[in-house]
């Protein structure tokens, strides 16, 4: 950035925040198509569930009703239910689905509690009405389950063209400099359901005024932490007369940013941060509890079979048990027996051995991420499979329920590898199956970056958190980035 001290941002000539009739009326219409593009995509959800869910209960009904007749409904039956809908759309605007800009998986959180609220105030309805006769109450459980998945689905489509089109797109200039603003650069024009459009990025906040007048920028993001308070506060102050809105980036490093309450101190004119430690409170770890019990027993049921299958084909395969058992560092640094299936060779540190002295580039790719990525003598045919789509993991299942690991959680360590990472924190919680470090990049993140995102786990966790990343763990397993 180039430094000019002798320039104040009050002495920058821009022009103060007034839109020409055309640009007003072109943003006004921009808002109003984007919410009459919310709002039919949200209706079709709902037609699509409450359609998905009742074809279902015709489908099932003579099967499991005998002399079961699918029932015809005249118009005025389905006029009658106007009241749906309209409590459905409340719910959503409640919720703040159409007046909030959220990242994409806020977004979806605020589905499924707009969903959620839609369907419990459906049942207080038709419990007050007396009108059961008219609404099925399992197909509105159904069009409930159902809705959990499609909302966030089609409104994520309809963002996705919004904004390619150009409705959604919020003209944005970004203020900051280095590897940061690269990254931050990178995050909003990946995240379109923010609808940021970064027209221009700029390094020198002096410059900030008049270009983002010059840009039609109507938010300017500023990532500039080394700014000293006083040109800060001077720069803020100038740019709220030319942008509707300005944002600031802290340079808050590792510190937890989830979460985060902000308190605003009238009298006092005080900002504070409150920082909750969510692990470190007993009913947080009761529900994380609960959840990997309830998660870990239905995927072990639906899973065994499979696992007999591969038990079978790794003993036919090579010599040696079916099943290996590596300790690990758990919890408080306590170690535990770690289960997998095996897809190593029973000399699997002789090969090792030989091929790293034969290989230099293997050995310094070893060194650096102790594993090897692209080729390994030590694992069989079978167990590349089972590798390649993590199925050597199933087995854990068993530590997840034992209470030795979570489903969620940072990665379990060898003790060798924690001499080698910062583990502060790292052994607060359980080891988890999946984690931050899994979905972010996998094999191509070294140690200490694998570290480095299971600390941030641990410092920003919440079930919500932990939904995320089982979520993203399945494209990660079929190898869709």
């Amino acid at each position: 950035m180039v430094e000019r001290a002798h320039q104040d941002p009050r002495k920058v000539t821009a022009r103060p925040l007034s839109l020409p009739g055309e640009m007003a009326r072109s943003r006004a219409w921009a808002r109003t198509v984007s919410l009459l593009a919310l709002v039919a995509s949200d209706l079709l959800a709902l037609v699509a569930a409450l359609g998905i869910a009742v074809g279902v209960r015709i489908s099932l009904l003579p099967v499991l009703s005998h002399g079961f007749e699918r029932p015809t409904y005249p118009l005025a039956h389905y006029a009658a239910l106007w009241w749906i809908p309209v409590v459905y759309l409340t719910a959503l605007a409640y919720t703040g689905l159409y007046t909030r800009r959220d990242p994409y998986w806020e977004e979806v959180r605020r589905c499924l509690m707009a969903a959620t609220i839609a369907v419990v105030l459906m049942f207080a309805a038709l419990s007050v009405a007396k009108t059961g006769a008219d609404v099925s109450r399992p197909v509105v459980v159904l069009a409930w389950g159902i809705l959990l998945v499609v909302l966030p689905l089609l409104r994520g489509a309809a963002k996705e063209a919004l904004f390619a089109a150009g409705p959604w797109r919020k003209p944005a200039l970004l203020v900051g400099h280095g590897r940061r603003a690269a990254a931050l650069l990178e995050a909003l024009r990946r995240n379109r359901t923010l609808g940021y459009d970064v027209v221009e990025a700029i390094s020198d906040p002096l410059d900030a005024p008049d270009r983002a007048v010059a840009a039609g920028a109507r938010d300017v993001i500023l990532a500039i932490p080394e700014l000293g308070r006083a040109e800060f506060l001077r720069l803020v102050e100038r740019l709220r007369e030319v942008a509707e809105n300005v944002v600031i980036v802290p340079d808050l490093a590792e510190a937890p940013v989830l979460g985060v309450e902000v308190i605003g101190l009238l009298e006092d004119r005080a900002l504070l941060l409150r920082v909750p430690n969510n692990l470190l409170k007993p009913w947080n770890l009761v529900v994380k509890r609960i959840f990997d019990l309830a998660v870990a027993s239905a995927l072990g049921l639906a899973l065994a079979p499979f696992v007999a299958v591969a038990t079978l084909a790794i003993v036919c395969g090579s010599r040696g048990p079916a099943f290996h058992v590596e300790p690990r560092v758990g919890r408080r640094g306590i170690p535990f027996a770690c289960f997998k299936l095996r897809t190593m060779f029973r000399d699997a540190d002789r090969r090792l051995g030989a091929y790293l002295a034969a290989h230099p580039a293997a050995s310094a790719e070893w060194e650096r991420y102790r594993k090897l990525r692209t080729y390994d003598p030590r694992v069989t045919r079978i167990g590349r499979i089972l590798r390649r789509y993590s199925l050597d993991e199933i087995p854990q299942l068993l530590n997840v329920m034992r209470g030795e690991m979570s489903l969620v959680g940072p990665r379990p360590y060898l003790s060798p590898e924690t001499a080698l990472i910062e583990h502060d924190g790292l052994t607060d919680v359980r080891p988890g199956m999946t984690g931050l470090w899994q979905v972010s990049g996998k094999n191509a993140l070294d140690l200490r970056e694998r570290s480095r995102l299971d600390r941030w786990y641990v410092n920003n966790w919440s079930l919500w958190l932990d939904v995320i990343v089982l979520v993203k763990t399945v494209p990660v397993i079929f190898g869709v980035r």
